[in-house]
């Protein structure tokens, strides 16, 4: 289960599980984006789902699982992927944006995982690979809310790695550089031509987390690994 999975690198994400033989739920808020990545999954032969999912709300994470097992009967990976992006000085940046970077960034990846859990300790082998920043470990002017969220995934990380240490379940988080999704473009401080240069590929990423989940890519339970190209 993709959480964010309509676009950028949620739905890279979805394809390359797909490409390594695995079924899918795309998790997404914006039901035409999430309708329109199961189609085009599902016209390659994939098995994909799409749950409805605004990863804030409680009752939808759970709900969210829920549907996996009826569909799948297991989960064995959850992705936490979904995030938001208000840049500008803290002192002039609204409320609302700040909560719902809160909100979206790192409330979102507590609900999801804690809905998932007791699906995930029954699989043989399961793995929750959550989606950090290289912002996550470096703060940076005019990204004081979303440098925090990022920060706190990774917090998040190393503590649910450490809960869980003796259970079959695995944890990391990935903190990509800069990502080539709609989301960067209304980065602030990076020019088009900066983008352009030194923008990594949704694929990128992706790739890396389907490694950690298929055990093709070796690392401590509880790591923060950097992706840069």
């Amino acid at each position: 289960m993709v959480t964010g999975a309509g676009r950028g690198i949620g739905r890279a994400t979805v394809e390359a599980f797909v490409a390594a033989g695995w079924a899918v739920v795309i998790a997404e808020l914006v039901p035409a984006l999430g309708r329109r990545t199961e189609r085009a999954l599902r016209q390659i032969g994939a098995e994909a789902l799409f749950v409805p999912t605004d990863v804030g709300d409680p009752a939808a994470a759970q709900r969210a699982v829920r549907a996996v097992q009826r569909r799948f009967g297991r989960l064995d990976c959850l992705v936490n992927n979904a995030g938001v992006l208000t840049a500008g000085p803290l002192a002039r940046l609204p409320v609302r944006a700040l909560t719902r970077m809160v909100t979206v960034n790192l409330l979102g990846p507590l609900l999801v995982s804690r809905a998932a859990l007791a699906a995930l300790q029954r699989a043989r082998q399961a793995s929750i690979v959550n989606v950090s920043s290289l912002l996550g470990k470096s703060g940076a002017a005019d990204y004081v809310t979303y440098c925090a969220t990022k920060f706190g995934v990774i917090g998040l990380t190393e503590a649910l790695a450490d809960e869980l240490r003796g259970t079959r379940v695995r944890v990391w988080a990935v903190c990509p550089t800069m990502v080539d999704t709609a989301m960067a473009r209304r980065a602030v401080g990076v020019s088009a031509a900066e983008r352009a240069a030194e923008a990594i590929p949704p694929a990128s990423v992706a790739r890396v987390i389907v490694d950690l989940a298929t055990g093709r890519r070796r690392a401590a339970s509880g790591s923060a690994l950097d992706v840069t190209r």
